[in-house]
């Protein structure tokens, strides 16, 4: 079985600058309120191409997909330089298309409950605490959940997010990721 979290293989890349595109972002394009993510991409005709790629593409309540992952084709265009090319050099050696891509805050003692994704994302952390984790869920085990922290190295992480799971960032400091969603053949 794959591993829930893996590195990888790849040169560090400068989360720090990452940051500061994002703070440029949300001092003049958009914030962060209420959803605690901010889109990259966005789809033909949408009205705010900064919050149309957030939140989730399935609704629960009526039990069914509201978009697609290869709906998300289009860049922003004010998406930050250094950031788009690291996401693209990512989509290269990884050989995949991005659909969605989000930055994503847990502000202090908040989190996602329980749930899969249709697809793994890749993870850049940007900002953590030694308290904000990853919880792979389990239904088959004495153990039900098992905590894994990302550091913010400038490394990408691949999660296998398609595994029940959830965030909760249990520290004072906000937690902010940068997620990449693939585009893959059932999405």
């Amino acid at each position: 079985m794959e591993n829930f979290i893996s590195k990888l293989p790849l040169p560090a890349v400068d989360h720090l600058k990452v940051l500061h595109e994002l703070s440029l972002i949300t001092k003049t394009v958009t914030k962060w309120e209420p959803e605690n993510q901010i889109g990259l991409k966005h789809r033909p005709g949408c009205v705010d191409q900064w919050k149309d790629g957030i939140k989730s593409l399935y609704n629960s309540l009526e039990k069914k997909k509201t978009s697609l992952e290869h709906e998300y084709s289009i860049w922003n265009d004010q998406c930050p330089p250094y950031t788009r090319s690291i996401l693209e050099d990512l989509s290269n050696a990884e050989c995949v298309t991005w659909g969605r891509v989000r930055f994503m805050l847990a502000r202090s003692k908040t989190g996602l409950s329980m749930h899969t994704d249709a697809e793994p994302r890749y993870h850049l952390v940007l900002s953590t605490n030694i308290n904000a984790i990853f919880g792979e869920c389990f239904t088959d085990k004495d153990m039900r959940t098992i905590g894994y922290h990302i550091p913010a190295d400038g490394h990408w992480y691949k999660v296998d997010t398609t595994r029940e799971h959830f965030v909760y960032n249990g520290g004072w400091e906000p937690r902010i990721h940068l997620v990449a969603c693939p585009v893959t053949s059932y999405n």
